[in-house]
């Protein structure tokens, strides 16, 4: 059954990895729509934050820094549930459908970064066993982040 927990950081942090990439690879574009979202320095906010998903997706998979890695995560994502994909604004019925959609979906992924934050990255990790992450915790499965 251990090898639930990578299997699980594989898929969870593969979406990011790549999205993350693409920010890169599409930055013209992104930056675009960002700014038609109205985001503030739409070219830093996009740079930024592929690097922010690349990193955090790495640090998920691999399970070095997760609960940091998916921290940054569950930031990106409700960052941009609020920011960019705003159902409630939009009068055409189908696209607010798309952009509520979009805006679950943020959410629901930004609540799987938190139990990653709160229980760690399991077993199977590159971490060092025993060494403490600081205030993130020791990263064990099952350590929640209380003292």
């Amino acid at each position: 059954m251990g090898v639930l927990a990578p299997l699980g950081r594989l898929l969870f942090s593969a979406i990011f990895i790549t999205s993350g990439l693409n920010h890169f690879i599409q930055l013209d574009a992104l930056t675009a729509y960002a700014q038609s979202s109205g985001i503030p320095e739409p070219r830093w906010a996009v740079l930024l934050s592929g690097v922010a998903l690349v990193l955090g997706g790495l640090s998920v998979l691999l399970g070095v820094l997760a609960r940091l890695g998916a921290a940054a995560i569950a930031i990106f994502l409700l960052s941009a549930a609020f920011m960019v994909h705003r159902f409630w604004l939009i009068a055409d019925p189908v696209q607010a459908q798309d952009q509520l959609i979009h805006f679950m979906k943020n959410l629901s992924m930004a609540g799987g970064a938190l139990f990653i934050v709160y229980f760690g990255s399991g077993p199977f990790s590159l971490r060092r066993g025993g060494r403490k992450e600081g205030l993130l915790g020791g990263g064990r499965l099952g350590t929640p982040l209380r003292p």
